[in-house]
């Protein structure tokens, strides 16, 4: 199997002024890149996100992405529909961020959620490691595979509130030091040779 690569420095070396500026206008997040579908989680997100305010109410959802290629209409109403006192004004909409600013939202992140049942390489999630930003991924066998001790894993909502909490709470130099690590080693120029070789 060929990996995809990571822009591992884009990531990594984010101008601190921009990445302040996503800070001081979301305050402290999580965030999730890509569409709402089902194949992301992101249904359960938003009931892990619920789960999550009630402990930490200061902490708001940030979704980055945009519309996905596939008719979701009916999944997408169940996302907007109401939820919770104070639940709706802490959500961001998913509008979508250009490309230039990608890396800094990333790394002004406090955790990265990646609650998705099906991917192909998890370039996100990568680019958050990259970013040294905690991440908390669905516990499927393929991303212990990929991430081992580079993340936290959650099999259900109540896992992934509780999970995202710990990585809220406890500031864990190790598992942002091993993120980085793992990412690092995802290099563009190691795919390109693998697909040479092959």
């Amino acid at each position: 199997m060929i990996l995809n690569g990571v822009a591992y420095e884009r990531f990594a070396r984010t101008e601190p002024a921009v990445r302040d500026a996503w800070r001081s206008q979301l305050g402290r997040h999580v965030l999730t890149v890509g569409g709402i579908e089902p194949r992301k989680g992101s249904l359960d997100l938003l009931e892990a996100y619920a789960l999550l305010h009630t402990e930490h109410p200061d902490v708001r959802l940030v979704i980055a992405g945009g519309e996905t290629l596939f008719d979701y209409r009916d999944y997408r109403a169940h996302w907007e529909t109401p939820g919770p006192p104070n639940l709706a004004s802490t959500r961001s909409s998913s509008d979508p961020s250009p490309t230039d600013e990608l890396p800094a939202l990333v790394a002004a992140a406090d955790a990265f959620a990646f609650p998705s049942l099906k991917e192909g390489f998890r370039l996100a999630a990568m680019e958050a490691l990259a970013a040294g930003v905690p991440l908390v991924v669905r516990d499927l066998p393929v991303l212990r595979e990929v991430f081992g001790p580079a993340a936290r894993f959650a099999a259900t909502t109540k896992d992934l509130a509780d999970q995202l909490g710990q990585v809220l709470t406890y500031h864990d130099p190790a598992l942002r030091t091993a993120g980085r690590e793992l990412a690092a080693r995802h290099t563009w120029s190691q795919a390109a040779r693998r697909h040479l070789a092959f």
